[in-house]
């Protein structure tokens, strides 16, 4: 079978928004193992969405739209979906229901254009929206199934999960089941990554890899397939297993899982606290580690010591060091995370001194040079980097060094 997901919305091609909803898409069919072999986006214009449509019928057996469901002039995919397939557009008087339902709940009156989302293409199986007006469809006809969601990211997860993935599994079991894990590590570059686990990767013939980078981590996806869902299991943790004794503590996790869980998971298990002082990050770290709920269990607090007199006055950082050795250096940052670590009460303070750019740079200090500091009242360890990017990527790569600063002290054997 070969899938084809289109992508239907302007605001996808004019940069504005970015399309995650086929991202999400593909990773489903992955799993189902289906092969997915065209991503498209499309405008919101009805004559370009019936062409590109028309493209798909004759090219795949599957195809999965997203956007272009709603009220509004330009959602147009029920319209066009129909005259693709040369089918009528008739009222679901369940989709009727659940739209005044809806109306009724927030205590306004439907307008005239809500109506046009209760009429689909003749033939479709209506997948009720509890999540938001549109509905969604499944539509089998002449041996090819069109499957349409909104576009709105949390709607279209919800659907497919509950509709398309359970009616997919039934309608076409795999023979083989097929499924990807994703490690997660950080302080080691691409091609670093590449060398360590070459020799390993080149001896395997029932595995695939990628290997991907991100702006402070490398993904390695590890694929395989077997015949049942337990047999795949064992041989993606094996082989989960073998790539993490040979990148040791430079994998921080899988799948989903973000440094930032990882870091206040292990706070919470040593039952520490820890509170930041920032300077280049202008509170960028404190902000990635409360993203976390719960965070409030670890989390103390933080000092955005973005001027002089703030790490003077609220840190205790000595006016004399800094004139000696700037605020930007080894000295002050463990200086800056022992200020925080007492000034917040907490049993670990880190701190983040550097020049993010564009301007603040000397002939010694570049651009992208960053100091980092971890104290906990015992000692107090500093940490010198040299980052590359512009603004924002120095201050991400800055704050996500940090965090792995921490993660490396805790689980410091």
């Amino acid at each position: 079978m070969k899938a084809e997901i289109i992508s239907i919305g302007s605001e996808i091609l004019r940069g504005q928004i970015t399309d995650t909803n086929a991202n999400f898409i593909a990773k489903k069919l992955v799993e189902l193992g289906i092969d997915l072999e065209h991503i498209s986006a499309v405008s919101d214009n009805p004559e370009s969405l019936l062409s590109t449509l028309k493209l798909a019928l004759q090219r795949s057996d599957l195809i999965i739209t997203t956007g272009g469901l709603g009220p509004t002039e330009d959602d147009i995919t029920y319209h066009t979906i129909a005259r693709a397939l040369n089918l009528k557009l008739i009222k679901y008087p369940e989709a009727e229901e659940n739209l005044k339902k809806f109306f009724k709940k927030i205590n306004r009156t439907i307008s005239p254009s809500n109506l046009k989302q209760i009429y689909l293409p003749e033939g479709a199986k209506i997948i009720i929206n509890q999540y938001g007006t549109a509905p969604a469809m499944i539509l089998e006809k002449d041996n090819k199934i069109v499957c349409s969601f909104p576009g709105v990211p949390h709607e279209m997860k919800n659907l497919i999960e509950e509709n398309l993935v359970p009616y997919l599994k039934e309608k076409f079991p795999p023979s083989v089941i097929k499924k990807s894990k994703i490690l997660k590590i950080t302080g080691l570059g691409e091609s670093s990554v590449n060398e360590l686990i070459r020799d390993y990767i080149n001896k395997q013939t029932n595995f695939s890899f990628g290997i991907y980078a991100n702006p402070e981590d490398i993904q390695v996806q590890i694929t395989t397939q077997a015949p049942t869902e337990k047999e795949v299991e064992k041989l993606l943790q094996s082989s989960v297993n073998q790539l993490t004794k040979i990148l040791d503590n430079y994998v921080y996790g899988s799948n989903e899982e973000t440094i930032e869980e990882v870091v206040g998971n292990l706070l919470k298990t040593k039952k520490l606290k820890v509170a930041v002082a920032e300077s280049c990050t202008g509170g960028m770290m404190g902000e990635i580690i409360t993203r976390i709920p719960g965070s409030s269990e670890y989390f103390q607090g933080g000092v955005i010591s973005y001027n002089v007199r703030v790490k003077e006055d609220l840190l205790k950082v000595p006016s004399k060091v800094i004139k000696k050795y700037g605020e930007v250096s080894r000295q002050v940052a463990k200086l800056m995370a022992e200020g925080v670590q007492k000034y917040c009460h907490s049993n670990i303070g880190i701190s983040i001194t550097g020049i993010a750019g564009p301007g603040g740079a000397t002939e010694k200090k570049k651009v992208g040079l960053v100091y980092m500091a971890l104290a906990d009242g015992k000692k107090t360890v500093a940490q010198k980097h040299q980052l590359f990017g512009n603004r924002q990527l120095i201050r991400l790569r800055s704050a996500r060094r940090a965090l792995n600063m921490l993660r490396m002290y805790l689980t410091e054997k």
